[in-house]
């Protein structure tokens, strides 16, 4: 009978997979890598189906719409061969859309779970529009930003100074310094592995919701521009 895969499982195979990250220790669990893709396959498409209850943009993705590959390219940048997370993305369009989304990522090898919401590495037109956004509605913003229950807006990599063509002197300038627009839940192995996980992630999520739908208007400003 072919064992139940699990989160304890998930959680081994990807500590051990950063200490042993190379084709022949992979290629010799690769079956038991696949019952684990299929594990965290479904987990996503259980939190997707709490999501959706609240956040209609996120209805009918698949699979593929929301995980990555576990190989990474090797071509250019010296990588190891194996990605040593795993995560989960829930956005309008799928995980290739420029749409601000929902990230459960889960790094054993780090010791690095979190949850996360937001738009990451964006387009400079689609930070342009968010930035105009905040300009038009800053405090609308500032509430969406600082939800609470855990929450935190994230001001890794933000400039010193508002960016260059944007005021200094306007009540939410501080706004203008962000190159990226993410709040972020830390979660620990305890929040992991106890019972009903999916539930518990897209009630999470759901606290984060008004912030994507507030980033989700420039976007789609951005894109009709591009178009």
């Amino acid at each position: 009978m072919e064992t139940q895969i699990s989160m304890p499982d998930l959680l081994q195979f990807y500590a051990e997979l950063a200490v042993n990250n190379e084709k022949k220790w992979f290629d010799e669990r690769k079956p038991h890598y696949l019952a684990i893709k299929s594990y965290y396959e479904n987990l996503g498409m259980e939190i997707a189906a709490g999501i959706a209850k609240y956040d209609k943009d996120v209805a009918g993705l698949g699979p593929k719409d929301i995980t990555w590959r576990i190989y990474q390219d090797q071509r250019f940048y010296g990588r190891p061969p194996y990605k040593t997370w795993c995560g989960l993305f829930f956005a309008r369009g799928g995980r290739k859309s420029h749409y601000a989304g929902y990230y459960l990522h889960i790094e054993p090898g780090q010791n690095e779970y979190f949850l996360c919401a937001g738009l990451w590495r964006e387009e400079k037109l689609i930070i342009k529009s968010v930035r105009e956004e905040i300009m038009l509605n800053g405090p609308q913003f500032d509430k969406v930003a600082n939800p609470g229950k855990g929450w935190q807006l994230l001001w890794d990599g933000a400039l010193t100074r508002p960016a260059q063509g944007w005021p200094d002197d306007k009540p939410y300038s501080k706004y203008f310094r962000l190159k990226q627009f993410l709040i972020m839940k830390p979660i620990d192995t305890d929040y992991l592995l106890r019972p009903d996980l999916a539930a518990r992630v897209a009630a999470d999520f759901k606290t984060a919701a008004p912030f994507n739908q507030y980033l989700n208007r420039p976007v789609d400003y951005a894109i009709e521009e591009w178009m």
